[in-house]
């Protein structure tokens, strides 16, 4: 909602358009053509200088640069999420991942409720399941406790009640893990990606969305700076399909969260309250290398572009 009152506050409200689904396009050299959708079939035709496809992981825009791209790869995890109403934990902005990379839990408050100490807590449970259980309509899907609470029954914690969380969340929803094999070109003379369009990833890391922030500062920066705008968009290709690339490979080995199966495979239970089998040092590494990576680590933001 913040990005649409910005678009309309600065282009007017007339610049925006929705409830149409782009059916497909046409690079005519010196403006890009549309065929827009609207939800009772009918077809409309509009022009731009450029088109920018940021339409998610079932991109229209991409399915018509690679219609043989096939279907999305599943990691063989379904998640079921949901945000419930809750006491705070720990420190009350404390972030913790249980598990291993078969079965895992993440729980983070998202928002203060009130002065009690409610909050309101997101939380994210997942588990492999075999390869026929996947669907791929988004986060159209309702989960159901009977799904997967069971799974979690004897996961203790004496500061959060897992099941309490789950029991108590307005609503739940289930989705595959899923990602797209990376592609060599974004970039198609006056048509670019962006976001999970031009590399969704799987969640690991938490990382997809804030990557898509960062497209969006390359695409400004070099389209303020390049008046040619296929040069813009070959220069944005330049600097964010490389390491967006590197990400969804290193997702798929469970980003910075493989930190969890490194205790899983190496405890013997003897470790305690605070574990002892994985070096610290080995434990910051991977979570330093992963930063790097993504662009958030402290030297790179403090040098970086975002303004």
């Amino acid at each position: 909602m913040l990005l649409k009152e910005e678009v309309i506050k600065r282009l007017g409200k007339n610049a925006l358009i929705t409830n149409r689904s782009l059916v497909s396009f046409k690079d005519q050299g010196d403006e890009v053509q549309v065929t827009l959708q609207a939800e009772d079939k009918q077809l409309f035709k509009e022009t731009g200088e450029f088109l920018i496809g940021a339409d998610g992981l079932n991109s229209a825009v991409r399915n018509q640069l690679y219609p043989d791209q096939g279907s999305p790869h599943f990691a063989g995890l379904m998640l079921w999420r949901g945000a419930t109403v809750g006491r705070s934990f720990l420190s009350g902005s404390t972030m913790i991942m249980a598990g291993h990379r078969d079965q895992k839990v993440v729980v983070y408050p998202i928002s203060n409720v009130d002065e009690s100490g409610r909050q309101l807590i997101n939380w994210v449970a997942e588990f492999r399941v075999p390869e026929d259980t996947i669907h791929r309509d988004g986060w159209s899907n309702v989960g159901e406790l009977h799904e997967f609470a069971d799974r979690f029954s004897d996961w203790k914690f004496a500061w959060l009640d897992l099941q309490a969380l789950f029991q108590n969340a307005e609503q739940i929803y289930k989705f595959p893990m899923v990602d797209r094999d990376p592609i060599k070109q974004w970039s198609f003379g006056r048509v670019t990606l962006a976001g999970d369009a031009a590399h969704a990833m799987y969640p690991n890391g938490s990382n997809g969305a804030s990557q898509g922030i960062l497209d969006a500062v390359s695409l400004g920066k070099h389209m303020k700076a390049l008046t040619n705008i296929e040069t813009a968009f070959a220069a944005y290709e330049q600097e964010r399909l490389p390491p967006t690339t590197q990400l969804i490979h290193d997702n798929r080995q469970t980003g910075p969260e493989r930190v969890l199966q490194l205790v899983k495979d190496r405890c013997d239970g003897s470790c305690g309250q605070e574990h002892s089998c994985v070096p610290h040092a080995e434990l910051e590494e991977i979570a330093n290398a992963y930063k790097r990576l993504a662009g958030f680590d402290k030297a790179s933001v403090n040098v970086g572009d975002i303004k």
